[in-house]
């Protein structure tokens, strides 16, 4: 038997297995185009004419899609169209063949073996249920999941169905005179979502549970209020409430794509004015989607959904911030020059946005040579990182406005480099607070390295000395605004030191990036206090750096690595009492299948130690805090989400409002009449009175 045949075979066997099928199954379900739930799985949905099956060994091929029209079915009536959001108008059913091969391209140059494929793109025709513009749309769905997060089948699976529900859940809600909350509701599985797994219809029904929060504060906020929503406040009690109602982590990333998919539509739309909804789903990525993502360290999808809404929610902002990386360095033009340049594409030498990629890859290649090369570094250290950044638009732009910058070359940190270094143990027995301690000196002895190779700023050397003195949050790292000169010109560009260990804390500790960035940073007369401190600090001794032991790190997610690991894939934890643990089947040949393995593992490694403090930080919410959207029936007046303590009842919330007692009868929980001893739990929905109503009564 040939290569190929045997893939083909190996395929099918792998296919019948996870659904418990023989073969005489699998050729009759075909024959007989049965419409159970199992058996669709070999089949084609009923509304794809026979005479144009597409490939079984390869599905994704097939250009003559026959399908239900997008119009026709109850849910698509023309009066409900016209007030679907703009990300849904578009129309997709042609693009059904491109989206499904870039889908299955993204996953094959992923760690995807083509059964993986394969059962991934019967999800898709099963929740869409043959319908081509939802297929379409749900392939570029996983798509952006595959391509930001790399998520694994069982998540991907979700997602197809997920993304199914939420559109015919949108068009029946358009297509209703009012506004109703059961479209939304989560009870409500797709019929074929069974046969995919537990483990797949478990993130899809979370996901689904996030989703119906998110439509319970679209309503309350509805009211024809000019208030800009969510507002700081709002969005961090929202943000987290979704962390706290959010059973898996992977629902919560089903959403950040979601909302990824909606600015991508709303950009294809090119509306020429922001809808009050166009501007709700972009202050939802800044202030919502975006630091979760973070949260999650899926940074990929965390710049993209700043990118997209600092694109369309301030167009003049960003198109100046484009507009002057696309200038030269030595351009005496004026800005309305470089915009017309950006947009004609005019470039006779680089642009500074070029310029900063290129000299970038050549100091971080210049960094990790010397480093490497330093004898008493190279001998000390048991492995390091150098990583290069340019600071993103929306970022940038956030800077210029705070600092009152002019210009992208005055920001500080536009250009950024890191070093991140573990240090090597002497001995077996030498403890991790001495192997810490020589790590902090090695971060002065690198830094120092690189004072004699990059001299620092003449004017403003912004050193800050966070091993010394940790933030108030615990983070550590050096840092030093530095100078480089690339084609005869100076460019600065900020220079990061740490251990591996604070590295760890700073991304995932209680001193994580996200923590830092969305609670506030200190005042401006603090870090000039540390701008004070200049390059004389840093002749301090390394041996008075030993011994001073920071707090140490929880590694305990190490040791569940691999169990974690295959729950993720479409296996089963070796603890899950009723599945066996289970290798996923892999084809191919011996160095492309530990080439897959070595993806895998990294990107689990590499995660598990942000689902890990996510977890921590759930708890923690979950029991401290109860969130309750309060909504009041006069026009005019939006309603909020607000964070009471744990264990608060509807007086409570009464008390926090300042309403007086009496107002009892005129309170609804959840669209009955309340108590005021009834306990509030997450996402309940208080409908109060206003104070002009409770005027009128006593009177």
């Amino acid at each position: 038997m040939t290569r190929p045949s045997l893939k083909r075979t190996l395929t099918v066997v792998a296919l019948m297995a996870a659904h418990n099928l023989t073969p005489a199954d699998c050729f009759s379900a075909v024959a007989t185009s049965s419409k159970t739930s199992t058996q669709r799985f070999f089949t084609v949905d009923e509304n794809i004419h026979s005479d144009r099956l597409p490939s079984f060994y390869n599905p994704m091929i097939n250009t003559n899609f026959q399908t239900r029209s997008s119009g026709g079915s109850d849910d698509d009536s023309s009066s409900g169209a016209d007030r679907l959001p703009a990300w849904l108008r578009l129309e997709k059913a042609h693009l059904v063949h491109q989206n499904m091969e870039r889908l299955r391209s993204s996953m094959l140059s992923s760690f995807f073996t083509e059964s993986e494929v394969l059962k991934l793109n019967y999800a898709i025709q099963e929740a869409a249920d043959g319908d081509a513009q939802r297929m379409a749309g749900a392939a570029e769905f996983c798509h952006i999941m595959v391509e930001t997060m790399e998520m694994g089948l069982n998540a991907l699976i979700a997602a197809a169905f997920h993304y199914s529900h939420c559109v015919a859940a949108r068009r029946v809600s358009c297509a209703l005179p009012h506004r109703d909350l059961s479209p939304w509701d989560e009870d409500r599985p797709h019929h074929g979502m069974g046969s995919f797994g537990k483990h797949a219809l478990a993130i899809e029904r979370d996901a689904a549970r996030l989703k119906r929060l998110e439509m319970v504060a679209s309503m309350v906020h509805s009211n024809n209020s000019h208030r800009v929503t969510p507002d700081e406040q709002e969005a961090d009690n929202l943000r987290n409430l979704f962390l706290t109602e959010a059973k898996d982590w992977r629902a919560l990333a089903i959403r950040g794509a979601a909302c990824l998919y909606r600015l991508r539509g709303i950009l294809k739309a090119d509306e020429v004015k922001v809808s009050k909804e166009t501007g709700r789903v972009c202050r939802e990525a800044l202030r919502i989607y975006a630091p979760i993502a973070s949260r999650l360290g899926m940074h990929r999808l965390k710049n993209e959904l700043e990118e997209a809404a600092f694109r369309i929610l301030y167009r003049r902002q960003y198109e100046t911030v484009s507009a002057l990386l696309h200038q030269t360095r030595d351009s005496d033009d004026s800005l309305r020059l470089a915009r017309r340049e950006a947009r004609l594409g005019i470039t006779n030498e680089p642009d500074i946005s070029e310029s900063m990629g290129h000299i970038l890859s050549e100091v971080q290649a210049e960094m990790t040579e010397l480093l490497q090369n330093d004898p008493v570094f190279s001998h000390s250290v048991e492995d390091f990182t150098v990583t290069a950044r340019v600071k993103e638009s929306y970022s940038t732009w956030k800077k210029m406005l705070r600092n009152r910058f002019d210009h992208i070359l005055q920001v500080p940190d536009a250009l950024a480099l890191r070093i991140v270094l573990n240090s090597k143990k002497e001995h077996e027995y030498e403890s991790d607070e001495v192997t810490r301690a020589r790590e902090r000196a090695l971060c002065y002895y690198a830094q120092k390295l690189c004072l004699e190779r990059w001299a620092p700023h003449a004017e403003a050397p912004r050193f800050k000395d966070y091993i010394a003195n940790p933030k108030f949050n615990g983070y550590q790292s050096l840092h030093y605004t530095a100078s480089t000169e690339w084609h005869g010109e100076e460019w600065n560009m900020e220079i990061q030191i740490r251990s591996g260990e604070m590295h760890k804390v700073a991304e995932f500790g209680v001193a994580s990036h996200w923590d830092y960035k969305t609670r506030g940073k200190p005042t401006k007369a603090s870090e000039e206090d540390d701008d004070a401190n200049d390059i004389h600090r840093y002749s301090v001794s390394i041996k008075e750096h030993f011994g001073r032991v920071p707090g140490h790190h929880n590694d305990a997610y190490l040791r569940s690595l691999q169990e974690w690991h295959w729950d993720q894939h479409g296996g089963y934890s070796a603890t899950t009492e009723d599945e066996p643990s289970v290798e996923p089947l892999i084809l191919g040949d011996e160095s492309e299948s530990q080439l897959r393995m070595d993806r895998i593992r990294a990107r689990t490694k590499r995660l598990a130690p942000y689902i890990e403090a996510l977890a921590e930080a759930q708890s923690d919410l979950a029991r401290e805090n109860v969130f309750v959207f309060l909504h009041q029936s006069k026009k005019d007046v939006e309603g909020t989400v607000v964070a009471l303590p744990a264990g608060s009842l509807v007086l409570d919330a009464i008390r926090y409002c300042e309403l007086p007692a009496a107002a009892e009868d005129m309170i609804t929980h959840n669209g009955k009449p309340a108590s005021l001893t009834n306990r509030l739990v997450n996402g309940d929905v208080l409908s109060l009175p206003s104070l002009s109503a409770l005027v009128t009564q006593s009177m």
